[in-house]
């Protein structure tokens, strides 16, 4: 299956994690883009120490309850389900259920359904719908009282004094695959349980690890990052940050059919002055960033040649199962293009960086 190299950035993120991606396309020469030409980026920033630098390093062993913890999602994926036709409703159950609502003893319109899935432990039911659940049994029919919200969206129903008639249908149960030697040879490429369990060891590590480097890069990088004093934001690097981060949202709003003002306040809680100050700090940090790392590539003669970033766009082709050919015809634009829309030149670069500088950081 291929990967999608089409990375979407959500609102989810961060900010600074936007901006890290949006910040000035990169150029197509082998040496530092010529978005920092600047002769003496001193100018600008006064670089703290950036060797030596301690940071601590995660412990990466694995115990054998995180084994098992990964060995019960993977049954818990291919799981059966059960419809179960007698028991008792618990606070942990999740049960179909036909209900009927009704207010002074009619009917009102959106209080039915048939054939609802409920989960009674993660309910997004009025309070005390789901509770009025347990304790009852398959096959019953009851009525419970409940009371609509003060703030509930239908006027004709807040605050009101409701009833519902409730007929639970079945009890649905995940019934997981015994775990033995036999389940690994049928859904694995491994014939025993010692055999499974050692490279779920081995890739539990593998991603401890992983995340522990990176967690020592960032944290190497942030102290940096403190340790360094910004003289003054080069203008055109700032200006250009803040405009294509206030853009984006812009497009997100636009997209969203509604007003930037409006967009700010219903999706993320702000007014427009708030986000226009987020916007600055946001900017003030990422264009710090950059100017740290470009001052270390500088000073450490760091380079990326033409080869390397061929490479390293060969590389990004094959693990999605793509080759040139292909993702041009499948997206419209050559990887090379993408690459400088999304700055990968200067990702590749800002990793060199950072391997040099670990070189000369220490664990603790």
């Amino acid at each position: 299956m291929k990967k999608n190299l089409k990375f979407k950035i959500t609102i989810a993120g961060t900010l600074l994690f936007i901006l890290l991606f949006i910040l000035s396309g990169c150029s197509k020469s082998s040496k530092i883009p010529d978005d920092y030409d600047y002769d003496d980026l001193s100018e600008y920033l006064k670089l703290g120490n950036y060797k030596g630098v301690e940071y601590e390093l995660k412990d990466t062993q694995v115990t054998q309850s995180e084994v098992q913890q990964y060995i019960d999602e993977v049954l818990l994926e291919s799981a059966d389900i059960e419809q179960k036709k007698e028991g008792i409703v618990k606070n942990d159950s999740v049960v179909n259920i036909d209900y009927t609502g009704s207010l002074n003893g009619v009917e009102f319109e959106g209080g039915s359904a048939t054939d609802t899935m409920i989960n009674i432990a993660d309910s997004n039911f009025i309070p005390g719908f789901a509770e009025g659940i347990i304790g009852h049994k398959v096959g019953e029919t009851f009525d419970i009282n409940v009371t609509f919200p003060e703030n509930y969206g239908n006027d004709d129903l807040a605050g009101k004094n409701t009833v519902f008639k409730i007929t639970i249908n079945y009890i649905e149960l995940e019934k997981t695959p015994d775990y033995n030697d036999n389940w690994v040879k049928k859904n694995t490429e491994f014939n025993t349980i010692a055999e499974y369990e050692k490279s779920i060891k081995e890739e539990i590590e593998d991603g401890k690890k992983r995340n522990a480097v990176s967690n020592a890069r960032q944290e190497v990088l942030a102290k940096i990052i403190d340790d360094s004093k910004v003289v003054k934001y080069p203008q055109k690097e700032y200006d250009s940050s803040y405009n294509r981060l206030v853009d984006t949202y812009k497009s997100y709003a636009e997209n969203s059919d509604i007003k930037f003002e409006e967009y700010l306040e219903t999706e993320m809680g702000l007014t427009k002055k708030e986000f226009e100050q987020i916007a600055k700090e946001t900017v003030e940090k990422a264009v710090k960033q950059e100017l740290v790392l470009h001052s270390i590539a500088r000073l450490e003669k760091i380079e990326i040649t033409a080869g390397e970033y061929t490479e390293y766009l060969d590389k990004l082709l094959k693990d999605a199962g793509y080759t040139r050919e292909t993702y041009e015809e499948e997206y419209g634009y050559t990887i090379e293009e993408y690459a400088e829309s999304n700055n990968l030149f200067n990702f590749l670069l800002y990793q060199k960086v950072m391997d040099k500088v670990m070189e000369y950081s220490e664990a603790i």
